[in-house]
């Protein structure tokens, strides 16, 4: 017999992988959101789920790692494109402010260059 602890944990890991599958970037918030709830979930379960293991258990347990092997794969995976995201937003913002203010990069030393020649 499983217990209901572990079931809970993999169906919500099952969820977890789905919802981390959506890679809209319109609905990104919703979905931090939800991994949030998720997580907040699973860390309840976790001092529900200890030894004494029984073999059915065990095996059982084998896929749950597989399954949060493919999770932390995809945990990772979301991460690293909202890092590239928000390193793209501050060269853009960079790019536009050089745009608009041209000479605000431009170092003055106090030289004169004459330009003619």
């Amino acid at each position: 017999m499983i217990r209901d602890s572990l079931i809970f944990w993999r169906n919500t890991t099952e969820q977890l992988i789905r919802v981390l599958s959506v890679l809209d970037d319109e609905k990104r918030d919703s979905i931090i959101e939800q991994v949030e709830k998720l997580l907040g979930e699973r860390d309840v379960l976790k001092p529900s789920i200890g030894a004494p293991f029984t073999e059915e258990e065990k095996v059982f347990a084998q896929e749950l790692l597989e399954l949060e092997e493919e999770l932390s794969e995809n945990l990772k995976g979301y991460m690293k494109n909202i890092r590239i995201d928000i390193s793209d937003q501050q060269k853009k913002k960079v790019s536009v402010n050089a745009y608009v203010d041209p000479y605000d990069q431009v170092y003055r030393d106090g030289t004169f260059y004459d330009k003619k020649n």
